[in-house]
């Protein structure tokens, strides 16, 4: 059993565990395997592009204040509330069926996101029965539960679709519905030692961009994980299917590919890695040299070098929450949803730059291998650098840096 207790193992807390299970049904996203099938019947392809930019606009608006208004009021409400706009939007989306209801179910979807970027898990961290162990333990578990229900959808999606077009996005707004059960179910109770923020809306978001850059751990932290972040985003949005456009890959055979490499990532990861990779010395050295050797694999012009590639690629993928992990233990409570949306504004931010670079490099270039090579440098002369400074850091100190006060 998941949640049976161990020697010299905490508990896990029910938050922790409803935690969990919202993370599973939170990625049940039954309804995008057949998004642009559904869609093209009644909009063009460039309005489906607009879709996606409204939504990515909008959560990047929404973002930070999202974040201050968990910090200031209280995380469950902003869960709350996001789950209901992302229950709203694929109904929205089934019901209306035209290009202004697709606009404002877009303004759903990016401003849901945001309510819960970083709430829910500022949460649970912050819970009074949630050690850092304990919480190093859920992240574990929600990487596995997060896989599960993203491979569970994708398998769905396509043959409630066929049953009935209108299922997979009612079985979308269903397992909303559950999420906002569990949401609900959550106590949001803090640690002796939380301090409420009382600063001005203006002054916590000044404070929390401070807190984020404090030190020169956090600073080196905060480099690396954004680089790596921003590469997987430009992978996810074209260049892996670019890639597999070039090795001849034919639609199907891609869909088969994503699956089961999906399903080959969730073995691996329960197997080996999240048993072998336990402390943030280990984490590091994988996040900086997979990344070296993922996309130098996939940069190679030989299909089987370049599945073996993609395949690490989606383990490093699945575990890209160790970086935030990190960083929760280094901010201080009263600002971290905050500081959580900060970060992954700032990801978001450079991503918008980093697209549009790759985009013209994959152009010029002919070949997506190209962005590949990029990226291997990238990771050669930045990740590694990184990674090194922030182990030896740790080294240097027999310890982890202790996390900032929460005074102003």
């Amino acid at each position: 059993m998941f949640f049976k207790k161990r020697a010299n193992t905490e508990r896990v807390d029910r938050v922790a565990k409803l935690y969990l299970a919202y993370k599973f049904f939170g990625a049940l996203f039954f309804a995008y395997p057949v998004f642009y099938q559904f869609a093209s019947q009644t909009i063009t392809p460039v309005q489906v592009g607009i879709f996606f930019s409204v939504i990515g606009i909008c959560g990047f608006i929404a973002e930070i204040p999202t974040g201050i208004i968990a910090d200031k009021r209280d995380r469950k409400s902003s869960g709350l509330f996001g789950t209901i706009l992302l229950i709203a939007a694929p109904l929205i989306v089934f019901f209306g069926h035209t290009f202004p209801a697709y606009l404002i179910a877009a303004v759903f979807y990016g401003v849901g996101r945001a309510f819960l970027s970083g709430a829910l898990e500022s949460l649970v961290y912050d819970h009074k029965n949630v050690s850092r162990a304990v919480y190093r333990r859920v992240n574990v578990l929600e990487i596995t539960y997060g896989q599960a229900g993203i491979l569970v959808s994708a398998a769905c999606g396509g043959f409630l679709f066929s049953l009935q077009p209108s299922l997979p996005f009612i079985t979308e707004a269903i397992a909303g519905l559950i999420c906002l059960a569990l949401i609900a179910a959550m106590q949001e109770n803090n640690k002796a030692d939380y301090i409420k923020p009382t600063a001005s809306h203006r002054q916590h978001f000044a404070q929390s961009v401070r807190h984020l850059f404090a030190t020169a751990y956090l600073r080196i932290l905060v480099l690396m994980g954004i680089t790596f972040s921003v590469m997987l985003g430009m992978c996810i949005q074209f260049v892996n299917e670019a890639a597999m456009i070039e090795h001849n890959l034919q639609p199907d055979t891609r869909g088969f590919l994503i699956a089961g490499a999906g399903i080959t990532t969730l073995i691996i990861l329960n197997l080996v890695l999240l048993k072998v990779l336990k402390g943030d010395v280990e984490r590091i050295l994988y996040l900086a040299g997979g990344a070296v050797i993922a996309y130098a694999l996939m940069a190679a012009d030989v299909m089987s070098l370049f599945l073996l590639g993609y395949l690490l690629w989606c383990c490093l993928n699945a575990t890209s929450s160790f970086v935030k992990v990190m960083v929760h233990d280094h901010i201080p409570s009263s600002h971290r949803s905050t500081i959580t949306s900060n970060f992954k504004a700032l990801a978001i931010l450079i991503g918008l730059g980093g697209s549009t670079t790759a985009g013209l490099l994959v152009q010029s270039t002919g070949t997506p291998r190209a962005a590949y090579t990029v990226f291997a440098i990238i990771s050669c002369f930045v990740l590694l650098p990184c990674a090194y400074w922030l182990i030896t850091h740790q080294s240097m100190s027999g310890l982890e840096p202790r996390p900032l006060s929460d005074s102003n």
